[in-house]
């Protein structure tokens, strides 16, 4: 694919997609074409003006090779910098410098933190339907669902992230140059592309919104310090923290005087990247899956059987129940396969190497890749590829039930899996455990429109931000047992 920019440069990512610009979303607008015409499961994707050449791989096979173990590959600089707008982190470092975050980041997620989580989402729950008015209504419009997942996603990592309890009608705490924590939170985490490439003296500009987004992020900048000074000064072996970022500090604590002890800046760059990856990705990957279960009413009364069988009448669900909700799971990442809330990961080749790319002949083909080439895994590619999963475009569930079913990659693979994975799916499999316990829910339709029509309108109702996923859309909820 041919455009006057590549996707790597600013113009060709900024830029909304077109045929004559890539955008951020490239492998998302043209997913039914984009590999039609090669003979590989492989094209490049080339700016004739601008920016550097990508090439774009929609096997799993292929992205397996580049992210395993000792694979000759890395990030880019300029990716890592993108994702470090306070410095390096778990996930915004190069290849040396990664075990030394990963092994202070790892204590942070265990049993503990999972089974806390899981309490901590049923009583956002209630908290939630209570502020908003829903307990008591047999039916209602959520208005916006993604800024209902979004909400809960916010709380939860905030609560089991860093061990600050925000209530869902937002009044918690003092609020700071007329911003509350939550505000601060939302603020910064959505717009940290822009914090990480704006120029200092741009924000001394009388442009509201980045003065916002200034104040927003010392602000939480300032919140997390004070974190550390006070564990400091209580002692971290006799905190009761048992978040992640209490774990952290700990297990940093541990480590002082020694080459694998973080600074204080680095540790706050790793607990924002907790709060950008466990928010916005989740939350967005949690609506697009209410919106599909909407229209699939079959499958929400699958996944609510389920749940009847497996937690006892009357009472909420408990952590022991996660690996038994395998169909609420398999919801998850049906709907996270269909819209991956991270579109592609992008690799650099650090050596001449060959990849084996499948062929559409069913060969595998050797490809002789030179120094520097960037490559990148396109979870879209591989959701839509039919050879990976039959029926691309259908919403099937049961397809997670089966152990022959290609892993989903949206997490990564190799030494660099995503941390919180498990993080993601136990919120998930809690979220929509209990909305699909009380509620059934479906599309709120025009007059005269089906449900086949409004799906085929909201499933390109997206847009790419930190995660990618679908911008404002209702569903109509009507609480289980009430006769119509």
């Amino acid at each position: 694919m041919t455009f006057l920019a590549s996707v790597f440069s600013v113009p060709g990512a900024m830029l909304p997609s077109s045929s004559l610009n890539p955008g951020m979303a490239v492998n998302w607008k043209w997913r039914h074409t984009m590999y039609k015409k090669s003979p590989i499961e492989m094209t490049p994707v080339i700016g004739i003006l601008i920016g550097r050449p990508m090439l774009y791989t929609n096997s799993p096979e292929v992205t397996k090779q580049i992210l395993g173990n000792k694979a000759p590959w890395d990030k880019f600089q300029e990716t890592v910098n993108a994702l470090a707008p306070m410095g390096p982190n778990v996930f915004a470092t190069m290849r040396d410098e990664w075990p030394r975050h990963r092994k202070a980041v790892a204590p942070g997620f265990n049993t503990g933190l999972y089974a806390s989580l899981w309490r901590e989402t049923i009583s956002t729950y209630y908290d939630c339907l209570a502020t908003e008015k829903w307990e008591n209504q047999k039916e209602f419009i959520m208005t916006d669902v993604p800024a209902v997942t979004s909400k809960f996603a916010l709380y939860l990592i905030s609560k089991c992230g860093f061990g600050i309890h925000l209530s869902w009608n937002g009044d918690v705490g003092e609020r700071i140059k007329g911003m509350s924590l939550q505000e601060c939170f939302e603020v910064t985490s959505s717009s940290v592309i822009i914090l990480s490439f704006i120029p200092q003296w741009m924000y001394r500009l009388p442009i509201p919104a980045l003065r916002r987004l200034y104040d927003a992020s010392n602000i939480l900048e300032t919140i997390l310090q004070g974190i550390i000074d006070q564990r400091r000064v209580e002692g971290f072996n006799e905190t009761e923290g048992k978040d992640v970022f209490s774990l952290l500090l700990a297990a940093n604590e541990l480590e002082k005087g020694s080459k694998d002890a973080l600074s204080d800046r680095e540790l706050r760059s790793n607990v924002f990247l907790l709060l950008l990856a466990g928010h916005e990705t989740t939350s967005k990957a949690i609506a697009a899956t209410l919106g599909e279960l909407a229209c699939h009413p079959e499958e929400q009364q699958r996944a609510y059987e389920e749940i009847m069988s497996v937690s006892s009448k009357g009472k909420d669900p408990i952590y022991d129940d996660f690996e038994r909700l395998s169909f609420i799971q398999g919801c998850f990442m049906e709907g996270l396969r269909m819209y991956p809330s991270a579109l592609v990961t992008t690799r650099r080749a650090m050596e001449d190497t060959v990849l084996h790319v499948p062929g559409k002949d069913g060969t595998s083909v050797p490809l002789h890749i030179r120094e520097g080439t960037a490559v990148n895994m396109d979870y879209c590619g591989i959701a839509y590829n039919s050879r990976v999963y039959p029926d691309p475009y259908a919403f099937k569930p049961a397809r997670w039930l089966d152990p022959a079913t290609e892993p989903l990659l949206n997490f990564a693979y190799g030494p660099r899996v995503c941390i919180g994975r498990k993080f993601a799916i136990v919120e998930s499999t809690a979220v929509l455990t209990l909305f699909i316990r009380d509620y059934t829910f479906e599309p709120v339709l025009k007059e005269g429109q089906t449900v086949e029509e409004w799906h085929a309108a909201w499933v390109d109702h997206t847009e790419p931000s930190v995660g990618f996923g679908h911008k404002q859309f209702p569903l109509k909820m009507t609480r289980r047992g009430v006769s119509a």
